[in-house]
């Protein structure tokens, strides 16, 4: 962020200082000055200072968080969810498994609040060092939070490796090594293999080769920082590390936005950092474009069906547009294939409003989740798109899963361009 956004986010602070009386002036220098027996007295892994920040803030963030502006309850908006982390750190609180629920309900970890955040902040990128405190006492967490855990620890993913067996199949046939390797996420793999077989299709009529150790594939451990078990985020991302040095690949290919950010951002904090480039498949398809290994046909009976269900237009993962801000190459993407009939909605971009089912707010309370989900599905029908797109197995996977009228056709990116690619 720019310094100049910095001090037009912080003036309203600096006006409220200005205009204190002289004892509140006092005040706030006596707690600065004696601001120790604010602080844990053993050490922890939170960021206590900016928790102290965020809960002291007048919490105007809590207008854009997706969380609270659905479910109502005020114990999901964000600077109480940082007041609740920090009396936890102090103990101050119970720490038993109602206290710890708004944490991981509301949460979705979609970095909303950062546009209001006057210290450009994310409250989730805050949750995530307290859940490490907490997840010191495994047993006081929500009971379907420590059945996740036990899940992911057994699996070394989200699901089991029985119920991957449609994608496993689609992999085993990609070769052993390759220039480009392809790490499929864990709901692609389980939800989504369309989406996998359509990267194999694009790479074989662009001439990349991909390769993918399906064998020993394992989760890139996303889930396992939100619960805060770092030690098996840490397992998973050195062996990913091993995995990828294997394959002798000279770029990383990833169709989920939290693969791609856990990868790029996450795996050095964690002892592994990646020294290949990573992409997400958006990255990728625009550099096929651009070097026109990758075109497509607009008169043919595929596309004519999806142009018969109305306008088109594109939902923005939260990972990919506010982490990762890769967006303007989907948007050139989409234009160019459906020219007159794509429509950018109100809610885009870096402003995007989330799907319902990030962080673990789908596991801890999937009546929330799906409301959510429903909710902004609604802003795509007001304003009258009847075909929405996305980059993300998750958001697909929470829009498909609350339309069940079949309101929307829902796509993912990959699926639109290898179905209208020229032959």
């Amino acid at each position: 962020m720019r310094i100049v956004d910095k001090v037009k986010r912080k003036k309203w602070m600096i006006q409220a200082l200005a205009q204190a009386s002289l004892a509140e002036k006092t005040s706030l220098t006596k707690g600065f000055l004696n601001k120790k027996q604010f602080y844990p007295t053993k050490k922890v892994q939170a960021d206590i200072t900016n928790l102290i920040y965020c809960m002291l803030c007048p919490n105007m963030c809590r207008f854009e968080c997706p969380v609270v502006e659905t479910s109502k309850i005020e114990t999901h908006s964000p600077a109480i969810k940082s007041r609740i982390a920090y009396y936890l750190e102090m103990n101050l609180l119970d720490k038993s498994a109602e206290t710890l629920q708004p944490l991981f309900e509301g949460c979705l970890h979609c970095s909303a609040c950062k546009a209001w955040c006057p210290f450009d902040f994310a409250v989730g990128d805050l949750l995530e060092d307290v859940t490490v405190d907490l997840f010191q006492n495994l047993k006081k967490y929500p009971q379907k939070l420590q059945d996740f855990t036990i899940r992911i620890q057994t699996n070394n993913g989200l699901y089991q490796k029985e119920q991957l067996k449609k994608a496993t199949k689609l992999l085993h046939a990609l070769p052993k090594e390759g220039e480009l390797y392809y790490f499929p996420g864990c709901v692609t793999m389980r939800n989504h293999p369309e989406v996998i077989e359509g990267i194999i299709q694009i790479a074989k009529k662009a001439g990349v080769k991909l390769v993918s150790l399906t064998d020993e594939h394992v989760c890139c451990g996303a889930p396992s920082l939100y619960l805060g078990d770092q030690e098996k985020a840490k397992e998973l991302a050195k062996h990913n590390k091993e995995l990828f040095k294997k394959s002798k690949a000279k770029a990383i290919l990833c169709e989920c936005p939290e693969c791609a950010y856990t990868l790029k951002e996450k795996y050095p904090e964690l002892g592994s950092k990646v020294k290949l480039p990573v992409l997400h498949v958006v990255e990728w398809l625009w550099d096929l474009f651009e070097k026109e290994k990758l075109s497509f046909r607009f008169s043919n009976k595929k596309i004519e069906k999806i142009l018969e269900s109305g306008p088109i237009s594109y939902h923005d993962p939260c990972v990919l547009s506010r982490k990762l801000h890769i967006y303007d190459q989907t948007y050139c993407l989409l234009a160019t294939i459906f020219q007159e009939q794509f429509k950018e909605i109100t809610y885009s971009k870096e402003q995007t409003h989330c799907c319902g089912f990030g962080g673990l707010v789908n596991i801890a309370n999937h009546q929330l989740a799906d409301a959510i989900a429903t909710k902004r599905l609604a802003e795509f029908q007001d304003e009258g798109i009847q075909t929405i797109i996305t980059s993300c197995p998750t958001c697909l996977y929470g829009f498909q899963k609350n339309n069940p009228e079949l309101t929307f056709e829902l796509f993912d990116l990959v699926e639109i361009v290898s179905k209208l690619m020229d032959d």
